[in-house]
């Protein structure tokens, strides 16, 4: 009797626990869409692609997707990371086209994998980027997704204006750690 009352409440908190994370996840999917300059369906539009690759890409056999990074933006796809080869990234590449909705596909997929240092680098780098960004007056940093790989930072998603663009530009420059912008910001006119 008391290894299932034991069990029932392991199933409860368990059941809890995805609810609260859903919630979590849910409002900050709210937020970012909120902010962001893409319209709403156009938004959950992209979400769902990118979703569905990275379900395909966990799912392949032989792909090992744990340092790749799914990004659409206006239903074209942005991968960045790392794959062990050439023919690895050609899958990739090819799994992503092969998704509806998909208008175009480009990678940044570098070969062979990253160093433990790399991986926390580059992750602190992000982070101060986002911090930057959510900081500022000018740029929503809700509306715009950071990736760093190498020290290379990608700026990626829809703003309002120029000014934001460079403004985001301008940010991600002044934090300690950055080597390179990739600059794929669209303005909304």
């Amino acid at each position: 009797m008391m290894v299932n009352r034991i069990l029932l409440l392991l199933i409860c908190v368990g059941m809890l626990s995805s609810c609260v994370t859903t919630a979590v996840v849910g409002g900050a999917t709210a937020v970012s869409m909120a902010h962001d300059e893409r319209t709403v369906g156009q938004h959950v539009d992209d979400v769902a692609i990118a979703s569905k690759i990275d379900a395909l890409l966990i799912a392949e056999k032989e792909m090992p997707s744990r340092w790749v990074s799914v990004e659409v933006i206006e239903n074209v796809v942005w991968l960045t990371g790392y794959l062990p080869s050439q023919q690895h990234i050609d899958r990739a590449v090819y799994i992503c086209r092969s998704v509806k909705g998909v208008r175009d596909v480009k990678s940044e997929l570098h070969i062979g994998e990253p160093s433990t240092g790399s991986l926390f680098s580059d992750s602190w780098i992000t982070t101060k980027v986002k911090s930057s960004l959510l900081e500022d007056k000018v740029v929503s940093g809700f509306s715009i997704h950071v990736e760093t790989v190498n020290g290379k930072v990608y700026l990626q998603g829809v703003v309002k204006t120029s000014e934001q663009r460079y403004r985001a530009k301008d940010l991600t420059r002044n934090v300690s750690g950055v080597t390179a912008i990739v600059d794929l910001l669209q303005v909304r006119n």
